[in-house]
């Protein structure tokens, strides 16, 4: 048989093909959780947590920067750049710890979500059998 002409035109039909096992492993109980799109969202994203955490660290660190610039400089002569100075350091420690204080509330919104659906759940009275359509494979208990 010629090789070139073999890969041509493809598989030949007395040739077998191999055999693929499949095996089915159950698991002991499959448990279906119905979430809405709005549950769902939160528990992707994490809620607003993580933006609020990102800025608190931000602004804190920029304050933290600012009150060394501050401290290891020579003083300004002008007091117009002092006071500005002081006031950028004021605001940015007021706002990274009023957006600590707020992360702090909204933290635990994704593990309450799962909480709250997990208290959906039915609790099963014992193992019911489902079959699916015909040919689909064993029946489900």
């Amino acid at each position: 048989m010629d090789p070139e002409r073999s890969l041509e035109s493809g598989p030949q039909p007395s040739q077998a093909m191999p055999a693929v096992q499949i095996r089915y492993v159950g698991i002991g109980q499959l448990t279906l959780y119905l979430v809405s799109e709005d549950e769902l969202r939160m528990i992707e994203t994490g809620g607003p947590s993580a933006t609020l955490l990102n800025l608190a660290v931000g602004f804190l660190f920029l304050a933290a920067g600012l009150l060394g610039s501050l401290l290891l400089s020579e003083p300004s002569k002008s007091i117009y750049k002092f006071n500005v100075f002081v006031i950028l350091l004021v605001c940015s420690f007021i706002a990274g710890g009023v957006l600590l204080i707020v992360w702090s509330r909204f933290r635990k919104d994704a593990s309450e979500t799962t909480k709250r659906i997990r208290k959906r759940a039915i609790p099963s009275a014992g193992a019911t059998v489902m079959e699916g359509p015909a040919g689909d494979g064993p029946a489900v208990s």
